[in-house]
C-alpha cells in the first residue's frame, strides 16, 4: 500500500505532462497520441506526424476527420467511443493509416487506453503504434487488399474494373468487394475514387492543366463527373480549390 502511494504521489506532483513530449518525440518506430473526449488531438509524437504527411501545428486541436476520409475518420472515432465507454483497453489491433499527401497505407498494430482525471471523469484517449513490419505479420486477406490498394495507386488513370481488381486480389469479385470493405471500411469503388481525387487535387495546385485534361488523366469519364465527384468530396468545386490553395504554393 505504501508503495502504491507513493507512485501516485509521484505522478499527480507532475504538473505539465507535456514536460515529457520530447522522449515521445524520441521513440524510434513507435507513434503516440492523445485526444480529448471530442476526439481532437491533444499530443502527438515526430513519428506519426511523419507518417501522416502533417505538421503539428496542423493537427493539434483537430480531429480524424480533418485529414482522412470520413468511412476511415468513423472507424477510427467508433473504437475511440468504444475505449472510452468500457474503460477497457484495445490491445495490438490491426489498423491501417494513409499518408495524407502520398496515400502511401502504413499497418500498424495499435494499443489505446481511457484517460480518466483525478476525480475519475474520462477525459480522453492515449494510444501507441508500432509499424507492423513483415507482410508475415498480416493476414492473407490483408495483404492481398493492400496490393490491390497499392495497385489503384499506380493505375488509377487507367479504366480499372472490380473484375480487374479481383484478378489483382487473386479471389473471387464477390469475395474481393466483401473483405475489401471490411478492411479498409470503404467500398473498392470509392476508395479508387478517393484516390483519384487525391491526385486531381494535387495536379490543381501544382500545375495550369484544364479541367478536362486533368479529369481524363486521373481516369474520370469526363470533367462534369469529375466536377461533381470533386466537390463531393472536398466541399468546393476544382476551380475553386485551385483559386483557394494554389496560390499557396
Amino acid at each position: 500500500m505504501a508503495d502504491s502511494l507513493w507512485n501516485s504521489d509521484f505522478f499527480s506532483n507532475i504538473e505539465d505532462a507535456s514536460q515529457l513530449a520530447p522522449l515521445f518525440d524520441s521513440l524510434p518506430n513507435v507513434c503516440f497520441f492523445a485526444k480529448d473526449i471530442q476526439g481532437r488531438f491533444t499530443a502527438i509524437n515526430a513519428p506519426l506526424l511523419a507518417m501522416i504527411g502533417v505538421s503539428r501545428e496542423e493537427i493539434l486541436g483537430a480531429t480524424d476527420y480533418d485529414f482522412f476520409d470520413r468511412d476511415l475518420a468513423d472507424s477510427y472515432r467508433k473504437e475511440d467511443m468504444n475505449t472510452m465507454e468500457s474503460g477497457t483497453p484495445v490491445l495490438n489491433q490491426p489498423w491501417w493509416v494513409p499518408n495524407v499527401q502520398t496515400g502511401d497505407i502504413h499497418w500498424y498494430h495499435s494499443s489505446k487506453i481511457c484517460l480518466r482525471s483525478g476525480d475519475g471523469r474520462v477525459v480522453g484517449i492515449a494510444g501507441i503504434m508500432r509499424p507492423i513490419e513483415s507482410s508475415d505479420d498480416l493476414t492473407a486477406d490483408h495483404r492481398h487488399m493492400t496490393a490491390v490498394a497499392a495497385h489503384m495507386e499506380t493505375h488509377f488513370d487507367e479504366k480499372l474494373t472490380l473484375e480487374e481488381l479481383a484478378q489483382v486480389a487473386g479471389c473471387s469479385t464477390r469475395h474481393f468487394q466483401r473483405v475489401f470493405k471490411q478492411i479498409f471500411k470503404t467500398s473498392a469503388i470509392e476508395h479508387l475514387l478517393r484516390v483519384r481525387i487525391r491526385h486531381a487535387a494535387a495536379r490543381l495546385i501544382e500545375t495550369r492543366d484544364d479541367l478536362g485534361s486533368i479529369a481524363t488523366d486521373c481516369g474520370f469519364h469526363d470533367q462534369a463527373h469529375f466536377s461533381n465527384q470533386f466537390k463531393r468530396l472536398r466541399g468546393m468545386t476544382p476551380s475553386a480549390y485551385r483559386k483557394q490553395f494554389g496560390s499557396m504554393t
